[in-house]
């Protein structure tokens, strides 16, 4: 898939959409298609942090076989990104070797032809209220992408923030 650099039209239009659109999750579906003609990303899955549980949950995800809405992982299981997450930053696992590190489902992931995830913080008011973890392959993610994918996960601030699952 051929990427393309994250334009202010494809803001413009997400962000009138979201003011319209029939519900949550179609904001994030929306997303997801700009993410993967942007970022070139061969899928996703879309997060909320659930900070009385110490857990994310899935919202979104472009394989719902693979990876079902309202999956949870615990944030403890998975230390190398979440670390890095905890500050803010955006985590790449450039990789098969680093998402055979930090991944427990490295396997699945490999089955699914992703040799390369970018894990990217939504966040608000300085914390993190979720995550976009985009998949891609070996060297396909980069700075321009991480940056391109951080402000795509900030329009997703207003759907984590007020999620009920529809």
């Amino acid at each position: 898939m051929t990427a393309r650099r994250l334009e202010i039209d494809d803001v413009v239009r997400l962000t009138a959409f979201a003011a319209e659109a029939p519900r949550p999750l179609a904001i994030l579906e929306a997303i997801g298609v700009v993410a993967q003609r942007v970022v070139g990303a061969k899928g996703f899955t879309m997060f909320r942090y659930v900070h009385d549980t110490a857990e994310v949950e899935r919202i979104h995800s472009s394989d719902f076989a693979s990876y079902p809405i309202g999956g949870r992982k615990r944030i403890a299981d998975y230390p190398t990104n979440q670390s890095v997450l905890a500050r803010g930053e955006v985590y790449i696992a450039k990789g098969r070797d680093d998402i055979r590190g930090t991944y427990k489902d490295f396997e699945k992931i490999f089955g699914l032809g992703v040799t390369s995830i970018m894990n990217v913080p939504v966040r608000f008011c300085e914390r993190n209220v979720g995550a976009l973890n985009l998949f891609g392959e070996e060297g396909q993610f980069g700075e321009a992408q991480a940056a391109d994918a951080r402000m795509l996960a900030t329009l997703m601030v207003p759907v984590v923030m007020g999620w009920e699952g529809k």
